[in-house]
């Protein structure tokens, strides 16, 4: 993980790859506007960088006044509307070819400026919605998902109607394994 700096050097923009280990300058075709201190959350994988947040937009913190949902549904349509493929590749995370598996994803709840919780995908159950509300089965698994609270029920829900999730045994059930930030 590191993260896209687009800033000014000289009133020359420049696209910044940050991480505690390396940092160096991107050639890349964006339009200049993005470049008035915007920071993006993004993985290397390979030749291209996968972005999946942004903590800043033109020096303003987007992060604190956003849901994760707005702000990767936003940056998707920054990308869309103002990146050109030519230089340093940059992908949004839901539009990942099939050659690139990550390693896992964050989980985040539905408040402004909250951090995710990183979940591997190489634990995870296959999780499927019936037909009865808040009632989730474990595809090849006896027992139900356990949903103890709203703010559990909200997130499920969110997920669709088949999606894989950290998954524990839990007196013959599923509990739901670190999805929030304690």
């Amino acid at each position: 993980m590191g993260w896209i700096a687009l800033t000014y050097d000289n009133n020359i923009p420049v696209c910044l790859w940050i991480t505690a280990r390396e940092s160096c300058v991107l050639s890349v075709c964006l339009d200049d506007r993005l470049f008035g201190d915007t920071i993006f959350r993004a993985e290397k994988i390979g030749a291209s960088y996968v972005i999946s947040d942004v903590f800043m937009y033109n020096s303003t913190c987007i992060f604190g006044l956003w849901t994760f949902k707005q702000r990767y549904d936003w940056i998707k349509q920054i990308l869309e509307r103002f990146y050109r493929d030519g230089l340093a590749k940059f992908i949004h995370k839901s539009e990942l070819p099939a050659d690139i598996k990550l390693r896992g994803h964050e989980v985040y709840d539905f408040k402004e400026g909250s951090h995710g919780c990183f979940v591997e995908l190489d634990d995870q159950e296959t999780v499927i919605r019936t037909d009865i509300p808040d009632v989730y089965t474990v595809v090849g698994k006896q027992g139900y998902v356990l949903v103890p609270d709203l703010k559990t029920s909200v997130f499920l829900r969110s997920k669709g109607s088949e999606f894989k999730l950290k998954c524990v045994q839990k007196d013959g059930n599923w509990a739901v394994s670190d999805i929030f930030p304690k």
